[in-house]
């Protein structure tokens, strides 16, 4: 089995989470969208800078819907764990890099967050 061509997600950390963007591939457009969730406990005892998710009570999910003739499909909603590759229909996905601070929940800014993803044809 030939490796896939992952292409990079143009992911903006800076820009905070949620955050959603279009793209095309082969020929069809999708719409990816990107949150946060971190539970107030755990926000409360966080020390400053990023914080490697999964972690407890805090992760990144992913929705990923293909927009078709008779209206967006939903072809994936995961939360995201790196190193994983996951399957959305035609797509494949993986996120290498899941490093979110706080601050960029909601709100913009460099503080350190680093979120890196590639997509490829299947």
């Amino acid at each position: 089995m030939a490796a896939l061509n992952y292409l990079a997600l143009p992911i903006d950390p800076a820009e905070g989470f949620p955050q959603a963007f279009r793209l095309s591939l082969a020929g069809r457009s999708y719409r990816f969208r990107l949150y946060g969730n971190i539970a107030e406990d755990v926000l409360d005892d966080l020390p400053d800078g990023p914080l490697d998710l999964p972690a407890r009570s805090a992760f990144l999910v992913l929705s990923v819907e293909r927009e078709d003739p008779a209206g967006p499909a939903s072809i994936l909603l995961r939360k995201l764990v790196p190193g994983v590759e996951y399957h959305a229909a035609e797509l494949a996905l993986t996120f290498p890099t899941l490093r979110l601070d706080p601050r960029n929940l909601n709100g913009a800014g460099s503080f350190g967050s680093q979120v890196v993803g590639g997509v490829a044809a299947r």
